[in-house]
């Protein structure tokens, strides 16, 4: 079919006036978009001396304020074999815990290797400790 018979000349060349004068119009009428700032992982690494200075809550909380933090890991280090149920249950309550509320961009990471036994002593604080990122003694639960 021939569109120049059924499509007027005027009308056509309309038509095309109006694509060119719409697509000249396009960029103008976009606004500029603004580049994000990158997001960022922060790792905060924490052994069982000193915990209040390591986890200092205003330190975390203008962590979590950085609008260019996506996360902060929390990541316990060296040996925490010393701790048995009773400190399982301080940790959580008396530091941990509190220090996770200030964001929820606060995550735990690693592995607690407390005391053998001592974390089935306390489930509801070990159930704690998992669902909140951190695993308990790892490194003894594919032993056979």
């Amino acid at each position: 079919m021939n569109y120049k018979k059924i499509i007027p000349y005027k009308l056509r060349r309309a038509l095309s006036m109006a694509t060119i004068a719409g697509a000249t119009l396009m960029p103008a009428s976009c606004s500029k978009v603004e580049k994000e700032e990158p997001t960022r992982d922060v790792v905060i690494e924490f052994d069982e001396t000193n915990l209040n200075e390591q986890l200092n809550k205003e330190k975390l909380q203008e962590l979590a304020n950085d609008k260019s933090i996506k996360n902060i890991y929390l990541t316990p280090i060296k040996h925490w074999d010393g701790w048995a149920d009773n400190g399982i249950i301080a940790l959580r309550k008396g530091l941990l815990q509190p220090t996770m509320e200030i964001s929820p961009k606060m995550r735990g990471q690693g592995d607690f290797d407390f005391k053998l036994g001592a974390a089935s002593k306390v489930p509801t604080d070990s159930l704690w400790f998992v669902k909140n990122g951190w695993t308990i003694n790892k490194k003894y639960q594919n032993q056979k």
